[in-house]
């Protein structure tokens, strides 16, 4: 999982230029509202079933200057089975947390898409809200290059959603959380609905998405 910690790399580029988004629109100030719904990612829990987890090590400054006013990282592995994960959960003010995608972040970092990102719902139980992602496979140009499949979504407004402009659809919310989970691959092309991914989306949302949804 070290290697899939190249997160970091576009991280930095999602960090410079929400830095000049949040100075442009001055929209610093934090609320009572932004800090309640970042608070609540202090008690998420370490293990998902089967999943178990350790720290993911990203630096805090950097995902504050993000406009990132909380923030959840962790590396998870299936216990059964070894399958890794890299999942970052960000709170922010919706302008600087919606606006930067992976296609973007992670192309100045030297990565290309292998198609364009699809939406993806993970069949999760009829009890939990909807929940719809982007999923995109990238790949580094050299040979034996880095391979990774990053799901993403957000959710503000009861649900996780995957819209096609996340800044028109969230610019009204107080806060938003987003959502990115990061598995490194070897470049088959498996079904989304048999990735480890979509695996871990499926034990994770429902209690997830009750914690966020709590007032």
């Amino acid at each position: 999982m070290t290697r899939a910690l190249t997160f970091s790399a576009g991280l930095a580029v999602v960090i410079a230029t929400g830095v000049v988004y949040g100075a442009w629109t001055q929209r610093w100030q934090k609320s009572a509202d932004l800090e309640a719904r970042a608070a609540k990612l202090r008690d998420l829990p370490d293990d998902v079933g089967r999943w178990k987890s350790q720290p993911a090590e990203i630096e805090p400054d950097a995902l504050s200057m993000a406009g990132a006013e909380g923030w959840w990282a962790r590396q998870f592995t299936d216990e059964r089975t070894g399958a890794r994960l890299l999942v970052i959960l960000l709170c922010g003010r919706p302008g600087p947390i919606s606006v930067h995608r992976p296609e973007t972040c992670y192309a100045d970092a030297g990565y290309g898409l292998v198609a364009p990102p699809v939406r993806y719902t993970p069949r999760i139980g009829a009890d939990a809200p909807p929940a719809e992602f982007w999923a995109g496979d990238y790949r580094q140009p050299e040979v034996g290059g880095q391979r990774l499949r990053i799901f993403y979504s957000w959710y503000g407004d009861g649900a996780w959603r995957a819209p096609d402009n996340p800044r028109w659809t969230f610019a009204r919310l107080p806060a938003l959380y987003k959502l990115y989970v990061i598995r490194e691959t070897d470049g088959r092309g498996d079904r989304l609905d048999d990735d480890p991914a979509a695996d871990f989306l499926r034990a994770l949302l429902p209690g997830l998405s009750r914690t966020l949804a709590e007032p």
